[in-house]
């Protein structure tokens, strides 16, 4: 073994360093875990073990130079930090051939040893605020143990610009504010861990339409936040065919109670979330994409509204053209949803649908149904 890791005797141990049972246990664990931290990563100039004495001294851990030699060695030698994603190395020292300098064997400390930059702060706060309710119980506990050194790098003067930036982003939901029903966030979590691990699951469900909760054992596919709700699209157990057509839509804030049946897979076979949204579950009324065409009004609200549209357009293949008696054409492939049909509702004093021919007549309809409770003259 090499000159600085030597097992012989300790001749040099300070009072504390002998403490038997379960606090030197402790005491040991919490002077190894600072080792660890002081350690550069492998590219960097290593540490002798003078210099991790010294600096470990400083910190508090009173011990001598025999200790950290052996600490180190238990380090590279015990399985449990392996376990840990924990590797050490040392390389001889050029100046001084009977020393070694110390360094991780990664580009990388382990993360539990690691304090988080200022950017990877500020994203794991922004992942906690913003993507929290699409994670799983597992990933979410990961996220919460990072919390306190997280809180702590954000508190530091020199993060000041981190910190804030989390008041800085925020999701607003279009059109008038609604304010969105609860959902529980254990509900969430445990559909989540059971998406991740393709487990089925058990749901008491609050059906509106029938007034009164009821019992499934679901096969779920997948969850999609639209608007202001959750949903989980999931098979029924008794279902008797498991393709897109035959998936349910759940309203997360309207499962009572939600339990994981562990190690109960789901069905082979099912399909893919993209698939399932592409079948019309989500108020998608044909598959395929539709030719869209819209005449706009010859006025200044016309004109402004084609503006936005040339700045958000409709799909990528979108084409305006100037029509010779005033106003615009506007064409472009879209999906016929329930979206579509509110957002011409919404814009129909200043858009005619020229075709498709089906949407063009829900539009005839809503236009006479609206003529109809606002008859001229009415009070």
């Amino acid at each position: 073994m090499y000159n600085d890791i030597d097992d012989e005797n300790w001749p040099d141990a300070k009072p504390n360093e002998g403490k038997k049972g379960k606090s030197g246990a402790e005491d040991t664990l919490r002077r190894r875990l600072a080792l660890l931290s002081l350690l550069p990563t492998v590219g960097q100039p290593g540490l002798d073990v003078a210099t991790i004495t010294a600096r470990l001294d400083g910190s508090g851990f009173g011990c001598g130079e025999r200790t950290v030699q052996r600490d180190l060695k238990a380090i590279m030698e015990d399985s449990i930090w392996h376990a840990a994603g924990v590797a050490i190395v040392s390389t001889p020292d050029p100046l001084q051939p009977n020393t070694r300098k110390w360094t991780h064997a990664g580009m990388h400390k382990p993360s539990p040893l690691r304090t988080p930059t200022g950017e990877e702060a500020m994203l794991l706060v922004l992942i906690a605020q913003e993507l929290q309710a699409l994670l799983p119980g597992s990933a979410v506990d990961t996220l919460s143990a990072y919390a306190p050194a997280t809180d702590d790098v954000l508190r530091r003067p020199g993060h000041v610009m981190h910190a804030a930036y989390r008041r800085k982003i925020c999701h607003v939901p279009e059109g008038p504010l609604t304010i969105a029903p609860p959902v529980g966030s254990d509900h969430l979590r445990e559909v989540n861990e059971a998406l991740l691990r393709e487990e089925k699951i058990d749901v008491r469900y609050y059906a509106v339409s029938r007034n009164r909760e009821s019992a499934y054992r679901l096969h779920p596919v997948g969850m999609v936040r639209k608007g202001l709700f959750f949903w989980l699209i999931a098979f029924k157990e008794e279902s008797p065919g498991r393709t897109g057509k035959d998936a349910r839509m759940f309203r997360m804030d309207r499962i009572r109670s939600v339990a994981r049946c562990e190690n109960d897979p789901v069905a082979r076979g099912l399909p893919e979330l993209k698939d399932v949204i592409d079948s019309g579950l989500l108020g998608y009324f044909p598959k395929d994409l539709v030719k869209l065409s819209l005449r706009s009004a010859p006025c200044e609200g016309g004109n402004q509204l084609i503006d936005n549209y040339r700045d958000t357009p409709l799909s990528h293949d979108q084409r305006i053209v100037e029509l010779p008696g005033g106003g615009y054409l506007l064409e472009a492939s879209v999906r016929h949803t329930r979206e579509l049909e509110w957002m011409l509702q919404g814009q129909a004093h200043l858009l005619e649908v020229v075709a498709p021919a089906d949407l063009r007549q829900t539009l005839q309809r809503f236009a006479a149904s609206v003529a109809d409770r606002y008859p001229p003259g009415a009070a």
